[in-house]
């Protein structure tokens, strides 16, 4: 059985990226075409919420989760100088591309066929449609459109990486999402919003194309002082989810109803006490989580059609913790160490990205995979002749896998 260990470490380059927008300052026309009179402000409704206990998952458990896995599919992401792959930020998956946000130039983008053939990285400079400060992507369904955010402006992109158009933003904010003839926005309360006069101190923006704000949720009243996830919004198809700055509560959101619910709320042993990540510097907040054995959640996760993941972190142990829950059951598996069969699955990662039913995980390849995996009931006919192929310098696989109901 093959143990992989997911070090804190990497969990932190991570988390603590410096890519946070700066302030920008808007014109009088900007913040009239908010038509903030009209904003509400969306609290959630609680009364369906689900708490869940976590605690039998934390410390350095070990769990199988190799006989979870039901399907695995393999995507090699073609390999050549051009296509090189640069720490991978965020995936999209469509029916016919891949979008990879990657650390290329401090914010790249580059894209592949659905079986990883290379199609082209957007270019980089201060030209109509070239990329400057890229902070975030996403992938309109609708108009299929890839859209890029960068300091003050959202470029656009057909499904092809063609240049369309830009729209210059009226609001601060960390990541986003395209939902429904509108955006969902991530802020960082208390910074870079003033405009938004009492809208300021809310967490997430919902706005309709033309960027004119429909209603705000989530209040922050205080300034945390701590590492960051990279995204606290989350779209697989229809599914919408939102996650706080050190929260443990996981909403849902409803686009046809503009409503949000609390889905979730996290219950486990050994939290890290709130007053820490208000201290007058992150060092308040770096001190305390690597000097005592406590859990936090920063906003990371997933869903999938059939399931849930959560992540907790520990500092002072380096290791994170991930819990599958099984949907239609309600039941959970997890820990901090993943074991499974290396003669029927490669040894991966946490799940970094979704896609429908599908995890998306990445492996490193190796030239002795295929000696190792030729005879795997798990992977195809056609995904071992790639196999074959791989080379130890090649780009990360992205490995697809479903989970069985538990």
């Amino acid at each position: 059985m093959k143990k992989v260990i997911n070090s804190l470490f990497v969990l932190f380059l991570v988390a603590c990226h410096n890519n946070t927008p700066k302030e920008v300052r808007f014109t009088e026309q900007q913040i009239a075409s908010l038509h903030l009179g009209d904003t509400k402000i969306l609290v959630p409704e609680e009364k369906m919420a689900t708490h869940l206990d976590l605690t039998p998952f934390l410390g350095k458990k070990e769990f199988d989760l190799g006989s979870m896995v039901e399907k695995v599919k393999l995507v090699a992401l073609e390999t050549t100088e051009e296509s090189l792959v640069d720490g991978i930020l965020k995936i999209i998956i469509t029916d016919n591309y891949i979008y990879i946000f990657d650390r290329f130039k401090r914010g790249g983008i580059i894209i592949f066929t659905a079986e990883g053939k290379f199609v082209k990285r957007l270019s980089h400079g201060q030209g109509p449609g070239e990329l400057q400060r890229l902070y975030d992507i996403d992938y309109n369904f609708d108009t299929k459109e890839l859209i890029a955010f960068q300091h003050s402006f959202f470029l656009f992109f057909d499904k092809e990486g063609n240049y369309l158009r830009q729209e210059r933003l009226p609001i601060n904010f960390y990541n986003f999402i395209a939902v429904d003839n509108g955006y969902i926005f991530k802020a960082i309360p208390k910074q870079g919003n003033t405009h938004l006069n009492e809208k300021k101190n809310y967490a997430f923006l919902f706005t309709k194309t033309d960027f004119s704000l429909e209603s705000v949720a989530i209040s922050q009243t205080k300034d945390i002082k701590a590492l960051s996830a990279y995204y606290y919004i989350y779209k697989n198809d229809s599914l919408i989810s939102l996650t706080g700055h050190f929260s443990d509560s996981i909403y849902k959101y409803d686009a046809k109803k503009d409503k949000l619910y609390t889905k979730f709320v996290l219950d486990y042993d050994k939290k890290l006490p709130k007053k820490y990540i208000y201290g007058d510097d992150s060092s308040v907040f770096e001190r305390y989580s690597q000097n005592n054995d406590c859990y936090f959640n920063i906003g990371d996760y997933l869903e999938t059609f059939s399931q849930n993941v959560f992540f907790l972190q520990n500092y002072y142990n380096g290791y994170q913790n991930i819990i599958f829950r099984d949907k239609r059951t309600g039941n959970m598996i997890g820990g901090a160490i993943t074991s499974f069969n290396r003669s029927e699955i490669p040894f991966f990662g946490f799940p970094i990205a979704v896609a429908g039913d599908n995890f998306v995980s990445l492996y490193t390849p190796d030239a002795n995979d295929y000696a190792v995996l030729k005879n795997s009931k798990y992977i195809s006919e056609a995904d071992k002749e790639k196999i074959k192929q791989f080379k130890d310098d090649d780009n990360p696989i992205l490995l697809y896998f479903t989970l069985k109901e538990f």
